[in-house]
């Protein structure tokens, strides 16, 4: 039965099968070794099965996703409400520090009528009363009958959608444009708020229900305080939920090219332009040469431009993206990205 093993591990190693000649037990173990090594070192797989590569911490890894998703990591009690945690991304989505959001109740985060949304999400106990369900592909809201023991049993998923509050935390103003965008994107209609009320937006949360705290963690007395006995809670991640607003321009939504390519001297001149701004835009590129490109922008953005400009500046070649608002030869204004990196002329 040795020699079958042997024989099938030689198949199995690469370097073992190109060899021409048939080697012997001990080098099929050692190029055996060799080539666990090799995989080892390619990549770290953990013990679930999840991929990370090995170039990358945990935390790098932690913001990548983070940063993709156009989202924040938080957990909270399920008992209390109270909040562990929070990623330092929760800032650019949100506008608020994580100072504001750890120790604080997610019920007074959220907008008053989602509270009860919020309560039933918690809850790991099993249900008798009848409540409300949205249908994330069709935006009705169905009856949800009693509650079965299927709730805990698959995994205790949670996803709903609920309205944030919004919060006034200095951004940079790279974030702050980007965070404009995206609220601008997804807003669904809940329009400007009114003078003294707080501004709210919709985040789409999904995570897992975890007892607390995870097995072979010790906590400490300032963490032991904010969890208040809990045992069990909902590990999460909160995205802006991406809508259609009617009458909004979507860029994902225009059937025409939308890139285009344009060359500005230092102060933002337009020096080259191809020919795909006309449909992008409504522009000739003979309209465009020698025009500022802060004209064109929106005058709440322009400032923002123009730092961007001295910013690319100093980073000597890398890719810098900014967003800003275009306005197009109809005059109407629309969202544009723009990746940009200096040359030198030679």
């Amino acid at each position: 039965r040795m020699t079958a093993y042997i024989t099938e591990l030689s198949d199995m190693v690469p370097t073992c099968s190109a060899l021409a000649r048939k080697p012997d037990k001990l080098t099929i173990l050692r190029m055996a070794v060799s080539h666990m090594k090799s995989l080892r070192g390619s990549g770290n797989t953990n013990a679930d099965g999840s991929y990370k590569p090995s170039f990358l911490t945990d935390q790098e890894l932690k913001h990548l996703i983070l940063e993709a998703a156009d989202g924040f990591l938080f957990v909270v009690s399920c008992e209390t409400g109270r909040i562990v945690y929070v990623s330092d991304s929760l800032t650019p989505v949100l506008n608020q520090s994580q100072s504001e959001w750890l120790g604080s109740s997610l019920y007074d985060q959220l907008h008053p009528d989602d509270t009860e949304k919020l309560r039933e999400q918690l809850s790991t106990a099993e249900s008798n009363s009848t409540g409300r369900m949205l249908d994330l592909k069709t935006g009705t809201v169905k009856k949800e009958g009693q509650q079965s023991s299927a709730r805990m049993s698959m995994g205790a998923r949670r996803s709903f959608i609920c309205r944030m509050r919004c919060g006034s935390c200095a951004v940079e103003p790279l974030s702050m444009n980007r965070l404009n965008f995206l609220r601008n994107r997804n807003r669904n209609g809940l329009g400007t708020a009114k003078e003294g009320e707080p501004q709210y937006v919709v985040v789409h949360c999904t995570g897992y229900i975890k007892s607390w705290p995870p097995a072979g963690v010790s906590l400490t007395d300032d963490e032991t305080d904010n969890t208040q006995g809990s045992r069990y809670c909902l590990v999460a991640i909160g995205r802006l939920q991406v809508t259609c607003c009617p009458g909004d321009t979507d860029m994902n939504s225009i059937s025409v090219p939308v890139e285009f390519i344009s060359r500005h001297n230092c102060q933002g001149m337009f020096t080259f332009i191809d020919h795909r701004c006309t449909a992008a835009v409504g522009y000739q590129p003979q309209d465009l040469l020698g025009k500022n490109i802060l004209e064109l922008a929106h005058p709440e953005d322009q400032g923002l431009l123009r730092d961007s400009f001295q910013q690319v500046v100093k980073l000597k070649g890398q890719v810098l993206s900014v967003m800003f608002r275009f306005r197009t030869k109809s005059r109407e204004w629309i969202w544009m990205r723009t990746s940009s990196f200096t040359f030198q002329n030679p």
